[in-house]
């Protein structure tokens, strides 16, 4: 036999072990403390087996990064749950009570970890204290990250260019550039990052880069309708301007794609 052959044989019987003890019914029974205080019916099953999953990675490793996702788990959990609450359930009212018990311990679960957290400088959750309980002192930290290797991700710069657009144009740009700049080829690019470099343009009125970011956004799978005609409001421009401003779409674009975007050089 093939020693290939021989290697998949022995490791198909760990795989599936190790499968099988991935299993939600197999954790809950050998962990039951993962299971604990939720819900036990059909309804938000989703929600339910990722905070299963995230309540028993933050017991193997206690991180500030498994801190974070077992917030957000827990968070999309109660979301779930707290609406169901107004259903009348006429021929088995236990569930009902089910769910309020768990949906109570999900908020005090949130409260403890919100406490747990408060002064962490992981910067996604900087980021949740501020945009959840409105925490000046976690967002004056966020920023305070900018350059930190952590902060290095495109979500994490677009997040920091949103707090930054109203005071300080030349920051806020310098993030969005930044943002772009961490893609990889093939990545999907989260269009917010060029619609807010669109709006940075409009408020400086620089209506060629305005006219550029534009069309880039008009390429990109964006949720909102976009006017091309719309710059024509703010200004004109000749044949010869909108051919060199196609090619930067253009060069743009293929950039993106390609990963392998720079930001532009500071004037």
């Amino acid at each position: 036999m093939k020693k290939k052959q021989m290697f998949l044989l022995l490791a198909t019987p760990l795989f599936l072990a190790a499968c099988d003890r991935d299993r939600i019914p197999n954790i809950c029974e050998g962990t039951p403390q993962f299971c604990v205080d939720l819900h036990s019916d059909g309804w938000c099953k989703f929600e339910r087996t990722a905070l299963i999953r995230a309540r028993k990675q933050q017991a193997t490793l206690i991180s500030d990064a498994n801190d974070y996702d077992l917030l957000l788990k827990v968070s999309a959990y109660h979301d779930c749950l707290d609406p169901l609450l107004a259903i009348e359930y006429t021929r088995r009212k236990e569930r009902k009570t089910d769910k309020v018990d768990a949906v109570y311990h999900a908020k005090e679960t949130m409260n403890q970890l919100a406490a747990d957290t408060k002064d962490s400088d992981y910067p996604p959750l900087l980021l949740w204290h501020w945009q959840h309980e409105g925490s000046q002192q976690a967002k004056a930290r966020f920023i305070k990250l900018a350059d930190r290797p952590e902060m290095q991700v495109p979500d994490l710069q677009n997040s920091l260019a949103e707090l930054l657009m109203l005071r300080d144009h030349a920051r806020a740009a310098h993030a969005l550039h930044t943002a772009l700049s961490l893609y990889n080829k093939s990545d999907v690019i989260n269009s917010d990052i060029i619609a807010n470099l669109l709006t940075l343009a409009v408020r400086q009125k620089r209506y060629q880069d305005a006219w550029v970011w534009t069309r880039v956004l008009s390429n990109l799978d964006y949720e909102q309708n976009i006017d091309e005609g719309r710059m024509e409001t703010y200004a004109r421009f000749s044949d010869g301007e909108q051919q060199q401003m196609q090619q930067r779409v253009e060069d743009i674009l293929e950039q993106l794609k390609q990963g392998t975007y720079r930001a532009p050089s500071p004037i």
